[in-house]
Parts: structure tokens; sequence; C-alpha cells
């Protein structure tokens, strides 16, 4: 199964570095962006979609890592309310010792 996987992984790998290639041979065109009175210098597509693509994974992971923060905090405050909860129970199940 292991074996299976890395073959798996190799090929995806072959596809999206195929990928890559295609779209620097398609996307050589120079392109400048316009936003108001703000003018990027030209580049080639291919450099624009790469950064699109990198700003994505790059919100994407500060996200994720956001909510595994949450996660955490919130596994770490339950786990302090079993460990009261069960001290609790074990002092209402010793004997008292009221004569």
């Amino acid at each position: 199964m292991r074996r299976l996987s890395r073959w798996i992984v190799r090929i995806a790998f072959a596809l999206v570095a195929v990928v890559a290639v295609l779209a620097v041979v398609d996307n050589r065109s120079l392109v400048a962006l316009h936003f108001l009175n703000w003018t990027t210098p030209e580049v080639s597509l291919y450099w624009w979609l790469v950064g699109a693509f990198a700003l994505g994974v790059t919100v994407g992971w500060l996200g994720a890592g956001v909510q595994i923060l949450r996660v955490r905090a919130g596994t770490r405050q339950l786990k302090r309310e079993l460990s009261r909860s069960r001290a609790e129970l074990e002092r209402s199940k010793t004997p008292t010792d009221a004569a």
C-alpha cells in the first residue's frame, strides 16, 4: 500500500510539472496589470499565475493554521475540564469520616 501511495504521489507530481511547463510555453506574452492609477511592470502571464497560486496557497495555510490553533486551544480547555471533573468525581467517591 505504501508503494502504491508513493507511485500516486510521483505521478501527480509529474502531471503538475507537465502542466507547469505547458503554462510557461503557452503564456509567454507580457502583461501589465492596471488598478486605478497604479500600473505594474510588464511581466509574463505565467508569473502572474504563479504569484496568484502562491498567494492562494499562503492564505490557505494561514487560514488552516488559525483553525488548528483554535482546535488545540479548545482541546486544552476540554482536557482541563475533564481533569477537574475526574478529580471531583474521585472526591465524591471517597467516604467522608464525619463521626
